[in-house]
């Protein structure tokens, strides 16, 4: 059974996105417009990312950007995890035509998903033990993913 929770204020969406990387023991895939600060370069985020990679072995993290250009200016920590820990975390930049897909999401394992519709929308929605739900962005995240290109940039970033 899908449990799903509106989440309305950007605190709420933080905590669901800790939330839901705490819980990951396999895998955390991330669809982001430019891997907003507020969620992603927390430093309980980026430091649950790094347990879950230095934990679990057959772990990865996999994260598509749609906006790359103000990444590449920021001082993002994520990016410099990412640095640190090639082997097991990627990071890519949407295809041209796929950059303008509605939503951003992050999947946790089989059974979780933080979703935001875009643009402009201030609610996100989180899923917990929503296998169904989680295989329908799985495979969307797949698709851009597959059409995806690596940014040296992004890869190789000064922080």
């Amino acid at each position: 059974m899908d449990k799903e929770k509106i989440l309305e204020t950007v605190a709420e969406q933080k905590e669901g996105v800790l939330s839901l990387a705490c819980s990951a023991s396999i895998s955390l895939l991330i669809l982001s417009e430019e891997l907003e600060p507020e969620y992603y370069d927390d430093l309980d985020f980026i430091d649950a990312c790094r347990q879950l990679v230095i934990r679990h072995e057959r772990c990865h993290i996999r994260i598509l950007i749609k906006n790359a250009e103000n990444l590449r200016r920021q001082e993002h920590r994520l990016l410099g995890l990412i640095q640190r820990l090639p082997s097991r975390m990627e990071i890519k930049v949407c295809h041209e035509e796929d950059r303008d897909y509605p939503q951003a999401f992050m999947l946790a394992d089989s059974t979780g998903l933080f979703l935001k519709r875009l643009p402009g929308r201030n609610k996100a929605v989180i899923y917990t033990d929503a296998p169904r739900v989680n295989d329908e962005y799985r495979k969307v995240f797949q698709g851009l993913w597959d059409r995806a290109e690596s940014d040296r940039n992004l890869q190789s970033v000064n922080l």
